[in-house]
């Protein structure tokens, strides 16, 4: 009775140390051969002139294993960068993680000179996205033009402004074609009106520009009644608006 019992106890003893050896043999297979380690990152979103970013935090999974590679961390630095919006990764077994960026808008389009003169979009912090294919037939596709912005800095600049305007006024900003970064502040082209408005450095601060442009369509009919010049005004002047004819290189008139 007593041999019948131990071998009772025997049995599924040695049946839980075999799924526990297979399991453990399982979970080594699977760490440590080649076939479960990650070969390629696909990256989904990531625009040309970001790609370069976005591989020096994703490279690091090559040749680690697939299932227990720490997805999170990268993902979440991606995710701080100024041009993300958001970033999300997945496993495709057996050795494939995908990456799927969402990437800000575009603000504009600009000359790259290093690349030959070429047009590139432009995001809200004034970095380069990638070449401007043209325009398309929807509405997004048509980008102002943001000259004088050949350094960074007043990339950034021109850049910051845009996206003010597009935030508190898209209507104005669907009225320039191009804006050009100058010494004064910013020159804008308003191609419904036929004019070109200069504002000051402060016109990206909230609320500026986009009040002050308003306040010059609405003066613009009793302007032209008048007679007044109204291809070239100064708006950098709080409560003053000073309209120049063209080729006029003197104060203005207010």
């Amino acid at each position: 009775m007593r041999r019948r019992a131990g071998r009772r106890l025997i049995v599924p003893a040695l049946t839980v140390l075999f799924l526990a050896a297979l399991g453990l043999s399982g979970f080594v297979v699977l760490r440590t051969h080649p076939r479960f380690a990650v070969t390629r990152v696909v990256l989904e979103g990531v625009p040309e002139a970001r790609r370069a970013e976005a591989e020096e935090l994703t490279d690091g999974w090559i040749g680690r294993p697939a299932l227990f590679v720490d997805l999170q961390g990268p993902v979440a630095e991606l995710s701080k960068r100024s041009w993300v919006a958001s970033a999300s990764a997945r496993r495709v077994v057996p050795g494939t993680i995908a990456v799927v960026v969402v990437a800000r808008p575009p603000v504009a389009i600009a000359v790259r000179v290093d690349k030959g003169g070429e047009l590139w979009t432009v995001d809200r912090t004034g970095s380069f996205i990638g070449p401007y294919g043209g325009r398309a037939l929807g509405r997004e596709d048509d980008f102002v033009v943001l000259s004088g912005a050949g350094d960074e800095i007043a990339r950034t600049r021109g850049a910051a402004f845009l996206d003010l305007l597009r935030t508190e006024d898209p209507d104005l900003l669907s009225r320039a074609s191009e804006v050009a970064v100058v010494k004064e502040g910013f020159a804008v082209t308003d191609r419904v009106a036929s004019c070109r408005l200069l504002f000051g450095p402060d016109a990206s601060t909230p609320g500026r520009a986009a009040s002050i442009w308003r306040a010059y369509l609405a003066l613009l009919p009793e302007l032209e009644r008048n007679a007044f010049p109204t291809s070239d005004a100064d708006l950098r002047f709080a409560g003053r608006i000073v309209l120049k004819a063209p080729g006029d290189t003197g104060r203005g008139k207010t």
